[in-house]
């Protein structure tokens, strides 16, 4: 796609950047990069709450003088589409080091894949939006409530055992005849805290593309859903969640394609607990989340019920 029109356009700076003087609303945009990754306009838009028009003429200067990337795979995805889809946004390490400066804490990883590879692929970048629609979503709905509100990372891991660089739960599995010590890193990590209650629940979120098996395949070490939702579940009941995040309790989110495929996830999840099922996980297909919002959506338990995230 090396003649799409909208690369020189839409992906190479101009030599004379228009000029930029950093405001709060550039402040916000830059701190939810930090927070989502990658993000498109779009979503900034509806984090930011206000024109649409001012939000991507922000993003627009913001851009130009190498505070936000623009990652270039997107070039030939826009193509496909006829350009529909808003632009996708990253934090530079201009735009991190400016934050880091005014006192915010930036995760150097997150700009693995965005300036230091410009040719991050689409996939990576899909699924990276596809994150960070599921917490711009949970953030809107927990915006205005008194009775609830979101607690991130770094508020969460500041009672953490140790230094925790990284989400990630291990624990021994059972597969065949053999044992392993298997690892799972979520794809996104949250608390709740009810404030009436003064009580709190803690999620390891998965955006599931629908690509990998969901039974075994080919070999029992390969990857697939059923691994995944085994050392999920031997890591609960060992209580690694503890040992090492020092958190009481997790539930597990799973967002993937289709109704079908959250059936077969759970098929998967009561051959591993001998027919019992587990509540711990949660499934949602896109569809239905996308009508609702992740705190009011019904989502179906590792043992068939309707729950909200709430209850």
């Amino acid at each position: 796609m090396e003649g799409t029109p909208e690369r020189g356009r839409l992906f190479e700076r101009p030599e004379k950047p228009r000029e930029l003087r950093i405001t709060a609303r550039d402040l916000r945009h830059l701190t939810n990069l930090a927070r989502l990754r990658l993000a498109t306009g779009a979503q900034l838009g509806a984090l930011d709450g206000g024109s649409q028009q001012n939000v991507d003429r922000a993003l627009l200067a913001l851009w130009e003088n190498g505070y936000v990337e623009r990652p270039e795979a997107q070039a030939a995805y826009r193509h496909i589409q006829k350009g529909s889809r808003s632009l996708v946004y990253g934090l530079t390490r201009k735009g991190a080091g400016y934050l880091r400066r005014h006192g915010y804490d930036v995760q150097r990883r997150l700009l693995d894949g965005i300036d230091k590879e410009r040719g991050a692929g689409w996939r990576f970048i899909d699924h990276s939006v596809g994150i960070s629609e599921f917490f711009v979503g949970l953030e809107l709905a927990t915006r205005d409530r008194r009775d609830l509100r979101v607690l991130e990372r770094g508020e969460i891991l500041e009672d953490a055992p140790k230094r925790v660089n990284r989400i990630r739960l291990d624990a021994r599995v059972s597969l065949g005849s053999t044992h392993r010590r298997c690892a799972v890193i979520p794809d996104g990590f949250f608390g709740l805290h009810f404030v009436q209650e003064e009580h709190e629940s803690y999620f390891m979120y998965e955006k599931d593309r629908g690509e990998m098996p969901v039974e075994r395949y080919k070999n029992q070490f390969g990857t697939y859903v059923g691994k995944k939702l085994l050392t999920y579940y031997e890591a609960s009941r060992q209580r690694r969640h503890v040992d090492v995040l020092g958190i009481p309790n997790f539930r597990v989110l799973i967002e993937t394609t289709t109704p079908e495929r959250v059936e077969q996830m759970i098929d998967a999840l009561y051959i591993i607990t001998e027919g019992k099922g587990s509540n711990i996980f949660l499934f949602i297909d896109e569809a239905t989340l996308a009508a609702s919002t992740p705190v009011d959506v019904k989502w179906v338990s590792g043992k068939r019920e309707r729950v909200r995230l709430t209850d």
